[in-house]
C-alpha cells in the first residue's frame, strides 16, 4: 500500500526544487527551448488533451480536461483565433467538474463536428470511489456543458478512440484500475452504434491489471486495428484483431519485462524500414526503472519480448509522442515527465539515438504531448490512392498524420463522414465496410502539415499549459520520390466540378498544366513554381462540357499527356 498520492507528489516537488537549472539545448530541431504560449495556470491540474477544430472555423483548438487526482476541475477549450494564436484563459468551460483524467477526440456520431470522450480516474468522494467514462457531443460547434454520456462507475485514467469493430465509426477504449491502492480491473472497449453508446462495455480482456494508458493500431500488419495497454504493476499486453476485424480479449502479446510501471503510450512506424513499433513512458515513482522503452513488431508477433531500445536516463516519464519533426522521413521520439523538460532523439535507420536532439530549458510535471499545425503555415493537401485487395479493403494507413479529411472517393464515387471514421493526429483511415472487388480503388484526400506545433499539458497548478511553435523554414518537400515524371488524374472519368492531380517534381522549377479538347484547342492552362516532391492541384471543370479531354503536364525536362474523360 502507498501513501496518499497528495503527499507523495508533494514530496516528490519539494525534491526537486533543490536540482540546479536545466540547460536547454537544440540540435537541428525547429522548436524553442522555451515556450511560445502559457496559459494563465490558475490552479489548473491539467491533465488530457485534445487538438481539434471544436467550433468549425478551420483553425485547430486546444481542449484540456483537468483535476487528475489533485482536484475536481473543469474540462475546458482555448479557441483559436483564427491566426494560431490563443488567449491565456480558457474561452469555454464545462459546468460539471470532476477528477479528469485523459481525452480523445473524434466525431462519435458522423455529423462532422469534433466530440470528447474523458476518463474521470476517481469518484466524487476522491480515492476509493471509482470514476467513470463520459462524452461531451459537439452540437454545431458547441461542446454539451454537461456530458450526456456517463458511463458505469470503475476506474479508469486514459482513453482512446478508434474503429474496434470495423463498421466505420469511432469505438472508445479505456484504461481501467487505479495503481495507488492496487485496484485492478479490466481493459476495456465502448462499442458506437450510430453515435449511441452502452452504459456497459461491449468488450473486456480476459486478464485484470492496472493500467495507465491505451491506444489503437494495426500492429501485426493485417489491416485491422489493435488495441495496446501501458500498465503499472505488470506487463504491457497487445490484443490482436483477427482477419474477420475481431480483436481477442486474450492477450496476443506481453512485455517480457515485469513489472514495468509504465504511464503512456504510442503507436508508429520506426527506422527506415517502418517496422511498427510501440513506445511507452516509463515512471519510477511507485517501481520500474523509469526509462523509455521501445518494443517493435514484424507480422509475427510473438507471445513476449524484451525492449529493443531504451533511454538512458531514468525518471519520472509521462506524455510520449511519435512524429518526424525534423522532416527526414524517419520517426523522432518526443517525452516529457514529472518536473522534467520535454525531450526529443530523433530517428535513425534502426530506432532512436541514444541522446536526446533536443532538451526544453523549462521543466513542468508533464501529462500530455500532441502536435498539429495551429497555426497553419506548414499545411499541405496530399491525395493517396489506394487499391483494395483481399487483406487491406478497409483500413487504410496514409503517409502522414491527419490535420483533416477533405474527401473520400471509392471507385470515384465521393462518400460522406458517416462511411469512415479517423482520429485527427492519427494516420489511419477506416471506411464502414469491407471493399470485395480487387478493381476497386480509394482515393483519399486530406491535410497534413510539415510544421506542427507541440502542445503540452501541465499538471502542476502554478504552471500553464505550453506551445511550442515550430519555426522550420520549409524549402523543399522530403519525400520517397520516384525517378521519373509522372502524374495521374483521380477521379477519372470524372462527373463532379473538379479533378485532383498528383504528380512528383524531381527538381525545383517551373511546371505548365493544360486542358485541351481532342482536337488540341487550349481550355484552361496554368504555370507554377514548384518545389522538388510531391504536390496535388485541382482542376475547375464547372465550365467544361462533357466529352473527351486531354491532360498535358510538362516541366523543364518532360512533357506528358493523359486522357480524361468527363460524363
Amino acid at each position: 500500500h502507498f501513501p496518499n498520492v497528495h503527499f507523495m507528489k508533494k514530496l516528490i516537488l519539494y525534491c526537486f526544487i533543490i536540482l540546479p537549472a536545466l540547460q536547454g539545448f537544440t540540435q537541428n530541431i525547429p522548436y524553442p527551448v522555451v515556450p511560445d504560449w502559457e496559459s494563465t495556470p490558475s490552479g489548473h491540474v491539467a491533465t488530457g488533451l485534445g487538438l481539434a477544430d471544436i467550433n468549425g472555423d478551420g483553425w485547430k483548438d486546444i481542449i484540456v480536461a483537468n483535476g487528475n487526482d489533485m482536484q475536481r476541475q473543469s474540462l475546458v477549450v482555448y479557441y483559436n483565433r483564427g491566426d494560431g494564436s490563443f488567449g491565456s484563459v480558457p474561452d469555454w468551460q464545462s459546468q460539471d467538474i470532476d477528477y479528469h483524467g485523459h481525452l480523445a477526440v473524434g466525431d462519435l456520431n458522423a455529423d462532422g463536428w469534433p466530440d470528447v470522450a474523458v476518463s474521470v480516474y476517481i469518484g466524487t468522494a476522491g480515492f476509493g470511489s471509482p470514476g467513470k467514462l463520459k462524452i461531451y457531443f459537439n452540437n454545431a460547434g458547441v461542446l454539451e456543458d454537461t456530458p450526456s454520456f456517463e458511463s458505469n462507475d470503475f476506474y479508469t485514467f486514459s482513453c482512446a478512440m478508434g474503429d474496434a469493430d470495423g463498421d466505420g465509426d469511432l469505438d472508445i477504449a479505456v484504461a481501467a484500475g487505479e495503481s495507488y491502492n492496487e485496484i485492478y480491473d479490466q481493459g476495456k472497449i465502448f462499442y458506437n452504434n450510430d453515435g449511441v453508446f452502452s452504459q456497459t462495455p461491449g468488450w473486456t480482456t480476459s486478464v485484470s491489471f492496472s493500467t495507465l494508458d491505451v491506444d489503437f493500431g494495426d500492429v501485426d500488419g493485417n489491416g485491422k486495428l489493435d488495441v495496446v495497454f501501458a500498465n503499472e504493476r505488470g506487463p504491457n499486453y497487445l490484443f490482436l484483431a483477427d482477419n474477420s476485424g475481431e480483436i481477442s480479449n486474450t492477450a496476443s502479446w506481453e512485455s517480457s519485462e515485469n513489472p514495468v510501471f509504465m504511464n503512456s503510450l504510442d503507436i508508429g512506424k520506426i527506422g527506415e524500414q517502418k517496422t511498427t513499433g510501440v513506445v511507452f513512458s516509463g515512471n519510477n515513482q511507485l517501481g520500474g526503472d523509469g526509462k523509455i522503452k521501445l518494443y517493435t513488431f514484424d507480422d509475427e508477433v510473438p507471445p513476449a519480448s524484451e525492449a529493443v531500445w531504451s533511454s538512458q536516463v531514468a525518471g519520472y516519464w509521462s506524455g510520449i509522442l511519435l512524429h518526424d519533426v525534423d522532416l527526414d522521413g524517419l520517426t523522432d521520439l518526443i517525452y516529457g515527465g514529472w518536473w522534467l523538460p520535454l525531450n526529443i532523439h530523433l530517428g535513425n535507420e534502426e530506432n532512436f539515438d541514444d541522446l536526446p536532439a533536443y532538451t526544453s530549458q523549462t521543466s513542468s510535471v508533464v501529462e500530455a504531448i500532441q502536435i498539429a499545425d495551429l497555426n497553419q503555415d506548414g499545411m499541405e493537401e496530399l491525395a493517396e490512392i489506394f487499391q483494395v485487395d483481399e487483406q487491406y479493403n478497409s483500413l487504410f494507413y496514409l503517409s502522414h498524420p491527419i490535420e483533416s479529411v477533405v474527401q473520400v472517393l471509392v471507385s470515384d464515387v465521393g462518400i460522406g463522414p458517416e462511411q469512415y471514421c479517423y482520429v485527427p493526429g492519427k494516420n489511419w483511415l477506416s471506411l464502414s465496410r469491407e471493399l470485395v472487388s480487387p478493381d476497386v480503388s480509394v482515393l483519399i484526400l486530406y491535410k497534413y502539415s510539415r510544421k506542427g506545433d507541440i502542445v503540452v499539458t501541465n499538471w502542476d497548478g502554478t504552471k500553464g499549459n505550453y506551445i511550442f511553435y515550430n519555426d522550420t523554414i520549409l524549402t523543399s518537400i522530403g519525400s520517397n520520390i520516384q525517378e521519373d515524371f509522372d502524374f495521374r488524374i483521380y477521379p477519372n472519368p470524372v462527373t463532379t466540378g473538379r479533378v485532383v492531380v498528383t504528380f512528383n517534381e524531381l527538381i525545383h522549377g517551373t511546371v505548365h498544366i493544360s486542358l485541351t479538347d481532342i482536337s488540341g484547342q487550349l481550355l484552361n492552362e496554368e504555370t507554377k513554381i514548384i518545389t522538388k516532391g510531391q504536390h496535388t492541384l485541382y482542376l475547375d471543370l464547372h465550365q467544361i462540357p462533357k466529352g473527351v479531354y486531354l491532360i498535358r503536364l510538362a516541366n523543364d525536362h518532360f512533357i506528358k499527356t493523359k486522357k480524361l474523360i468527363i460524363q
